[in-house]
């Protein structure tokens, strides 16, 4: 899939192509194939690797391993200014093993051919006691290393592609709707000499507007999952990091339909969120905080329902969405916006006490809940306007214009 968007930075008109695409392989290309052992297990296929150094071919030999039994992931982002190519990025993501290596053909100053098991259940071994020693692979530890510092590198360029992605398209993700009740006087609007408020000419107009996802949450949801899948570790990848002491990150992502779905049978031996599967749980190399914090915290969510201004159609009177605040579902002038109202238990009213919390990413559990679909109220915002009768009278319509279309 690509998407263009169009950026303008002092007079420069800057373009990003997006692509992501997933590569998949189900059998070697190159040399011969044979099972060893369970064919669920691990796979042996013959690669020539190519490069400047035998370490460098030796890799490029391990990948193509990979790729060619497992297949990879592969990120290119594209950045054009002013019809000139500024930046070309490239990665490619291969998930998954490799158990042992055999020595094929050596390292001739150009190329190398090995014999490699890849699998992806298995978990990598580096140490082998005999009963007199302890045997180390060093070379394959380092092996392991490299292909570990590629993945990472790959998935970082994935992450930002991807927050590009979704970032361009939840600036028209939002419709807005805008409630007017009754005008009343202002009982305050004047203090006077003795101390005491009194009315004026002023009314106080009750303003709502009511924010929904609309059908291109769709395309976000699809977008993160599609990704996650792609890059995501694979079991003997996820295994072998954290026996090498490095950290994994497990990341659920779940609609909001899942979870109404979930809280609607829920019971107090449950979880908080639904059950983690392959479906919705996904293992990253990298910490994905700032790529959540930045699409999905607090103040981006707030920001992202704020994309809208007020009009008064027969005066030039108009109102900024930062004068709206969100509104308090616990008190009674609002609690027809109940979050919880579909859950026969009250689990999760302190996690969820508003429509803004429909999209949340939750750092702790490092769990992210968004619409899948249009039509979810995401967010309510409420202002008591003041206006004299003067400029009251003058009203004919109210209307709420989304900006940054």
């Amino acid at each position: 899939m690509i998407r263009f968007k169009g950026l303008r930075n002092n007079g420069a008109v800057s373009i990003v192509c997006i692509l992501i695409c997933l590569l998949s392989c189900t059998s070697a290309k190159q040399g011969s194939q044979s099972t060893t052992g369970s064919a669920s297990k691990s796979n042996v296929v013959e690669v020539t690797g190519y490069g400047k150094t035998e370490e460098e071919a030796r890799m490029n030999a391990e990948v193509k391993a990979i790729v060619s039994t497992i297949g990879s992931f592969v990120t290119q982002e594209t950045e054009v200014v002013n019809d000139r190519l500024v930046s070309d990025k490239i990665a490619e993501i291969a998930a998954g093993t490799i158990t042992k290596v055999e020595p094929v053909k050596p390292f001739n100053g150009k190329s190398i051919t090995i014999r490699a098991h890849v699998s992806v259940k298995e978990v990598m071994t580096f140490c082998k006691n005999n009963g007199i020693g302890t045997e180390i692979q060093g070379s394959a530890i380092a092996s392991e290393f490299g292909r570990q510092e590629r993945n990472e590198s790959g998935e970082k360029v994935a992450l930002s592609a991807l927050s590009d992605k979704v970032a361009a398209i939840l600036n028209r993700a939002f419709d807005y709707k805008i409630i007017s009740d009754e005008p009343k006087l202002n009982p305050y609007s004047k203090y006077t000499a003795d101390r005491e408020w009194v009315a004026t000419d002023e009314f106080i107009l009750p303003l709502t507007v009511e924010v929904y996802s609309n059908d291109n949450f769709k395309i976000v949801y699809q977008e993160i999952i599609t990704t996650f899948k792609g890059i995501t570790m694979t079991p003997s990848e996820a295994a072998t990091y954290k026996k090498m002491g490095k950290e994994v990150y497990e990341v659920s992502v779940f609609s909001e339909e899942d979870i109404k779905r979930y809280y609607a049978g829920w019971h107090t031996g449950n979880n908080m969120f639904p059950n983690r599967t392959a479906k919705n749980t996904f293992y990253l190399r990298n910490n994905p905080r700032d790529f959540f914090y930045n699409l999905f915290g607090q103040t981006a969510v707030l920001n992202m329902n704020k994309r809208f201004n007020v009009r008064m159609t027969g005066s030039t009177d108009q109102i900024g969405s930062s004068s709206f605040t969100p509104i308090e579902t616990l008190s009674n002038r609002y609690r027809k916006y109940e979050v919880n109202n579909y859950a026969p238990y009250m689990y999760m009213s302190e996690l969820r006490k508003t429509p803004l919390d429909r999209i949340k990413y939750y750092s702790y559990s490092q769990t992210l809940v968004i619409p899948s679909q249009g039509g979810v109220l995401t967010g309510v915002l409420a202002l008591d306007y003041k206006v004299p009768i003067a400029r009251l009278k003058q009203y004919k319509k109210i209307e709420v214009i989304p900006i940054n279309r």
